[in-house]
């Protein structure tokens, strides 16, 4: 089977992921709290193109497995020869793939948010069960998910889901040269949230007030913690995923100017959350401010907090 072959219908390649990815997130160190892989049995689940478990190989574990959700996944570039990689590990097949007890930390890196087999068929309930299976007792799980993040309602036709981006959309092209500067710019970062939800497919999901949203509520991921056998034991925004609004072409062809481009977030992002600013929860929110702003003078980006939850299993 050829490359092409291969990697046909696998996420992160249909999506051109290896050259978005400088600009949406940094979360490798900053994902992994200091001292949690080192000789312990680590799964990494769905690992996409298998960047933090390199970095994990790194980190000294007793052993490591790398899982993709597609059956014909190619094993990523980047993924060490010490490391495992399991293909056909579905959110509906976990527990059926992966031993009982067999792990003493899953990483869940931006995944439980969007199953990309079943959508949204398998909910976030489902996965932490079965991850709490493959669990051993006092095992760690650490996962990180967007923000839940409601799109304005304007005066569009919004009594249909499935019609839900399109209607906005629809609301805003009018707003987009609006000579009021409030407007206009509410109009912008509303077209660009939607550009992100169209290029990650999020499933929509109801607001706390009913309005539709995206990415996951964070009331209600505390809950599905608990209700599955977790005591939580860290959970905060650690970094904010920044889409560049209007690249996805020019990323995608792979173009060179676009890769520098890539590069440069991603050198500011490693500067500002690698610092001992970024480390203080009280301090962290001026840095990622700062951060955006200086993004923002490279380029045009929407940026939705990313939350990481740290638990382990009773």
């Amino acid at each position: 089977m050829s490359e092409t072959d291969s990697s046909r219908n696998v996420w992160e390649h249909d999506r051109g992921w290896e050259l978005i990815r400088p600009f949406v997130y940094y979360q490798r160190e900053n994902f992994l709290p200091e001292g949690i892989v080192e000789g312990r049995d680590v799964i990494d689940y769905s690992a996409g193109l298998g960047d933090l478990s390199a970095y994990a190989a790194t980190l000294d574990p007793k052993s490591l497995i790398a899982t993709a959700p597609e059956p014909h996944a190619p094993r990523p570039v980047a993924l060490p020869d010490s490391a495992e990689w399991l293909t056909g590990v579905g959110a509906g097949h976990i527990s059926e793939q992966l031993q009982a007890n067999s792990a003493d930390v899953v990483l869940a890196r931006m995944v439980i948010q969007f199953p990309t087999i079943e959508k949204d068929a398998v909910d976030v309930d489902d996965i932490l069960a079965q991850l709490h299976t493959v669990l051993r007792e006092h095992g760690t799980i650490i996962i990180t998910t967007h923000a839940h993040f409601s799109l304005p309602r304007f005066d569009g036709d919004h009594s249909r889901v499935d019609d839900h981006l399109s209607a906005v959309e629809t609301d805003i092209l009018p707003l987009l040269d609006s000579e009021d500067a409030f407007t206009r710019g509410v109009a912008r970062e509303t077209a660009g949230l939607i550009e992100l939800v169209r290029y990650l497919d999020l499933p929509p999901r109801e607001g706390p007030f009913g309005g539709t949203g995206f990415g996951l509520k964070i009331p209600m991921l505390v809950n599905s913690f608990i209700r599955n056998g977790f005591t939580i034991t860290d959970i905060g925004v650690i970094e904010p995923f920044t889409y560049p609004i209007g690249l996805q072409d020019s990323i995608a062809s792979g173009d060179d100017s676009a890769m520098e481009l890539g590069r440069k977030v991603m050198d500011i992002k490693r500067r500002h959350l690698t610092s001992a600013a970024a480390s203080d929860p009280y301090q962290r929110p001026e840095v990622l401010a700062d951060m955006i702003a200086e993004i923002r003078e490279l380029l045009p980006i929407t940026a939705v907090p990313i939350v990481r939850v740290c638990a382990i299993k009773k």
